[in-house]
């Protein structure tokens, strides 16, 4: 790698942890909102013509916009995660970046369950006074939106088992090999000298006096 190429992938990894740090520091700072809010007075009434709280009103945005930034920054988590393990395992071949590059969809699809989640939990204090006797059809709702990135989330560690097993047969067999290859070649040295000792003819055979 060029010092170009270096300059390139530091500034790319500086600018995808800034913006992804700047989504986070948003994500906490609108949960400090929140907290702030359900302090104010007035907020546990109902809100008119509504069987739901101001707070709960509150609760449900606020996990709106958090869920939104989660699923804007999942592809951010996930190239963090690729860049991390492909720098670690630079001097691999060609499996170590398939376990990054499924690695990194892992933790995009684990960041979209979390944001689903967000979403569930937030919101089930506005959709479940308001369904009544229907709350269920929010649960079934939910489940098979979860359902998504469950399903996305299994196919990608179920393509990491191979490369990662053979990363990790490389790691141990390899090495061993490599020492009984070196063990090989001393004793193959060693029976080589041996031979051109009883191969290397005597005086007596060659008719030379001492």
């Amino acid at each position: 790698m060029s010092s170009n190429d270096s300059a390139i992938g530091t500034a790319l990894d500086r600018d995808t942890v800034r913006s992804t740090s700047r989504l986070l520091i948003g994500a906490l700072a609108v949960v400090g909102v929140l907290s702030l809010v359900t302090l104010l007075p007035g907020v546990d009434r109902l809100v008119p013509f509504a069987p739901v709280t101001f707070a709960a009103v509150a609760t449900g945005v606020v996990a709106l916009a958090v869920a939104g930034i989660l699923l804007y920054a999942a592809p951010k988590f996930a190239l963090l995660t690729r860049l991390a393990l492909g720098e670690a395992d630079a001097e691999g071949d060609a499996r170590p970046d398939r376990i990054a590059e499924n690695a990194g969809g892992v933790v995009h699809w684990l960041v979209v369950f979390g944001a689903v989640l967000v979403a569930y939990r937030g919101l089930a204090s506005v959709a479940v006074p308001v369904l009544n006797g229907a709350a269920w059809a929010y649960d079934a709702a939910f489940l098979f939106v979860a359902l998504v990135p469950v399903v996305f989330l299994v196919a990608r560690l179920t393509v990491t088992v191979d490369p990662l097993a053979e990363l990790v047969a490389d790691r141990v067999a390899g090495g061993a090999g490599a020492a009984n290859d070196d063990g090989a070649g001393d004793d193959d040295d060693e029976v080589d000298d041996s031979a051109a000792e009883f191969d290397e003819p005597t005086a007596s055979e060659t008719g030379e006096d001492g």
